[in-house]
């Protein structure tokens, strides 16, 4: 049991450390979008309500774009098995195993989500 307890812990630390970068990267592509949003095409500066609303409307749209593109590969997948129904006992197998995976992985992972 010691050997697993050290495994996780390190499983743990590597997340850990992970995340604290991923946190970093969101903050920059953030604070990058918010520097490109201060001043209008105009020429004008922008209030931070606006910058704001700007920047929640394009994650807003961003979160409704990955959804469309998940159900697509969904439609998509779900055709392709359609379309293979008559093929070999043995692919049509092995192609519902990797559906059932690809099914599992569209409901289990979801796109990143930031919340501000």
């Amino acid at each position: 049991m010691h050997k697993i307890e050290k495994l996780n812990r390190e499983l743990l630390e590597k997340l850990t450390e992970t995340n604290r970068a991923l946190d970093r990267i969101a903050a920059l592509l953030v604070s990058s979008q918010l520097l490109q949003e201060c001043v209008s095409p105009e020429g004008t500066a922008r209030s931070a309500s606006e910058c704001a609303g700007i920047i929640t409307d394009s994650y807003c749209a961003g979160l409704c774009l990955a959804e469309e593109l998940s159900s697509h590969n969904r439609d998509f997948n779900y055709q392709k098995s359609e379309f293979f129904l008559d093929s070999d006992e043995d692919e049509s197998t092995e192609q519902d195993q990797n559906e059932d995976d690809d099914d599992d992985e569209d409901t289990d992972s979801r796109p990143f989500q930031m919340s501000f």
